[in-house]
């Protein structure tokens, strides 16, 4: 046997033991029966109620959640449920418009159930740590920190030398194939009846690309690249790596190396049947700032890593409050105190990521200007004493449920 012969034979012997644990994983999920049980169908779809009861759809399935388990898991045991089709809107996000298709509640609480029982348990661990999107204990701070993380340990053994290459998906959503999707699921579930449903959910979104708005999609939009994370980590030798759905980064002391990268990512995107946006690909030298999730990071020379957040968001939340200040005063709009520190506590939230305390403050300072009071704890409970005795002139009565608007912010604030 020949050295060559002897490899392959490793290789195949390494491949059948890995294709046999994905199988024991499967299996250890549950077959169809298992995965679709009444209980798993009951819980996911108290979840999908979770946040949105001020909805009349949501209270109308809550009302009658039992009688709608029982229909759907019928349906499904008989494999003749079918979706009700999508609810098509349009937003603008950052002048990028955005087709969402969302799903009917009743379908969002199978893809729920699928999505949490299943198809997670069953990519996830094939995922790299660095895949930072949709997932339970990951998101957006966790790929923040990640970058950071990546950037101290880069300078302890290289300082400035090196830079970051970025990369984004041309279109991720709309033109995502669906054959290396079905191709995995074919590889990974052992039960042809949920593989049939977890493909159907993904052929309801036409020949090719993936829709905003169900979690099927979410989901498989984290497997889909998967092949090339792997690729950029164990055979481009770049450890420091990260991606956030279609956004990537890779970090090396070596420019020259990260051009090659980048031809070898074209390469297996080629392959796997996605296209690098020219515009979004670039490199940047650890020496300049650079932008990654709407957050700009600064090295300095002696190792300080700074963020700096988007300029748009406090643009953005002040507009908002010189709305505010007009919808208050508006009855028609039913817009209350809560609504506007809910907005503005959101607002601080995200700013809490990098370091903006000037410009929180200043904000702080505009708020004040147009409120009269600093929105701090103790500025919200003023105001809410302040107008305690503030009745409804027209009938004597509280604004809401027997209640002064500062009684109802109290509660709130408690």
């Amino acid at each position: 046997m020949t050295s060559e012969e002897r490899h392959e034979s490793r290789y195949q012997r390494r491949k059948a033991k890995r294709e046999a644990r994905i199988l024991a994983r499967s299996k250890e999920l549950g077959d169809f029966d298992e995965v679709f049980s009444f209980r798993h169908l009951y819980l996911s779809g108290k979840k999908c109620c979770k946040n949105v009861m001020w909805k009349n759809s949501t209270q109308r399935f809550m009302g009658t959640l039992l009688l709608e388990v029982s229909e759907i898991r019928k349906q499904l045991m008989n494999e003749i449920f079918t979706g009700k089709g999508f609810i098509h809107f349009v937003i603008m996000e950052r002048g990028k418009l955005r087709h969402i298709r969302s799903v009917h509640i009743t379908e969002r609480m199978v893809q729920k159930c699928l999505c949490d029982y299943y198809l997670v348990p069953l990519y996830a661990p094939s995922f790299v740590y660095d895949n930072g999107a949709s997932l339970k204990g990951k998101g957006m701070d966790f790929s923040l920190q990640r970058m950071v993380d990546q950037l101290r340990h880069h300078y302890r053994k290289y300082g400035r030398t090196g830079g970051m290459l970025f990369f984004d998906f041309s279109q991720y959503f709309d033109s995502a194939p669906h054959e290396p999707l079905f191709r995995e699921a074919e590889r990974r579930m052992h039960d042809p009846r949920t593989q049939r449903l977890s493909n159907n959910f993904i052929r309801a979104f036409g020949s090719i690309g993936l829709g905003l708005g169900s979690q099927v999609s979410q989901t498989n939009a984290l497997m889909l690249p998967n092949s090339l994370d792997h690729a950029i980590q164990e055979k481009m030798g770049v450890r420091a790596y990260g991606r956030y759905m279609d956004d990537g980064h890779l970090l090396h002391e070596d420019l020259k190396h990260l051009d090659d990268c980048r031809d070898d990512i074209a390469e297996v995107c080629g392959k796997i049947g996605l296209t690098l946006s020219q515009k979004k690909t670039r490199t940047v030298p650890l020496t300049n700032s650079f932008t990654y999730l709407k957050t700009r990071f600064i090295l300095t020379e002696t190792g300080k890593i700074i963020l700096k957040m988007n300029k748009r968001s406090t643009k953005s939340v002040r507009r908002k409050m010189r709305y505010f200040v007009g919808w208050l005063e508006d009855p028609r709009k039913n817009f209350t105190m809560e609504d506007v520190r809910s907005c503005y506590e959101s607002y601080h939230g995200q700013m809490k990521r990098g370091n903006s305390f000037k410009i929180v403050q200043k904000t702080d300072h505009y708020f004040k200007e147009l409120f009269g009071f600093y929105p701090n704890e103790k500025g919200w409970k003023q105001y809410a004493q302040n107008h305690q005795e503030r009745r409804d002139p027209g009938n004597g009565q509280c604004s809401h449920l027997g209640e002064t608007p500062g009684e109802r912010l109290l509660r709130y604030l408690e």
